[in-house]
């Protein structure tokens, strides 16, 4: 019933909900990743990935997220603002634009609102790009460690095994934090096109209510 009320709910109330949220599970994330030093499971990751690239892909979802709380907090200060407030209010803008550049006015008020997520959505894909690296640089390390066999035989097959584990362990760390972290970034930034979508539609609509002398 909560997911059918959400269109009810003020823009101001949505974005305030949003920021909170992101709080609160950043809060989450922040605890897991403590109970994993506590654990010890990042220093088993280190050692499980030599090349870096998990490491990588840790300070990229770290930094992306706190950019999206940024971004949620920028929102929640947009669905806040008054129209008058002429140095931080979109609505504000908007109307100038109307006056000035009617053609142009809408383009304008898509760029504030969603021009900096483009690059969001970018680092987030690219997290399942590094992702499939560590794939690929996780099987050649293991090709390259059966390459330097002089010979293959039944005694030689443990040693191999162990060289082996090396490069599987960078394949699977990297595919399994690639994904893990796209799905959370790709989550983050659906929320805040969304929150963005009903920003406009509020500044958009705004007119139509209060014409214009």
């Amino acid at each position: 019933m909560k997911l059918l009320s959400w269109p009810l709910v003020s823009v101001k109330d949505a974005a305030e909900r949003l920021f909170w949220a992101w709080a609160l599970s950043a809060g989450l994330v922040a605890f897991g990743a403590a109970w994993m030093q506590y654990r010890g499971l990042w220093q088993t990751l280190i050692q499980g990935d030599p090349s870096g690239i998990s490491l990588g892909l840790l300070a990229l979802s770290v930094l992306t997220t706190a950019w999206c709380g940024r971004r949620a907090w920028v929102l929640r200060q947009q669905a806040q603002a008054p129209a008058a407030d002429t140095h931080s209010s979109w609505r504000a803008a908007w109307r100038a634009d109307r006056r000035q550049a009617p053609d142009l006015a809408a383009s304008l008020l898509s760029e504030r609102s969603h021009g900096p997520h483009e690059t969001a959505w970018w680092l987030a894909a690219a997290t399942i790009k590094l992702g499939l690296l560590g794939t690929v640089v996780g099987f050649i390390v293991m090709a390259t460690q059966i390459g330097r066999l002089p010979t293959f035989d039944i005694d030689q097959v443990q040693t191999l095994l162990q060289k082996m584990t090396q490069g599987m362990a960078i394949a699977l760390y990297t595919t399994l934090l690639g994904l893990m972290a796209n799905l959370w970034l790709g989550l983050q930034l659906l929320l805040l096109d969304r929150m963005a979508d009903r920003i406009v539609a509020d500044i958009v609509a705004e007119p139509l209510a209060e014409p214009e002398a």
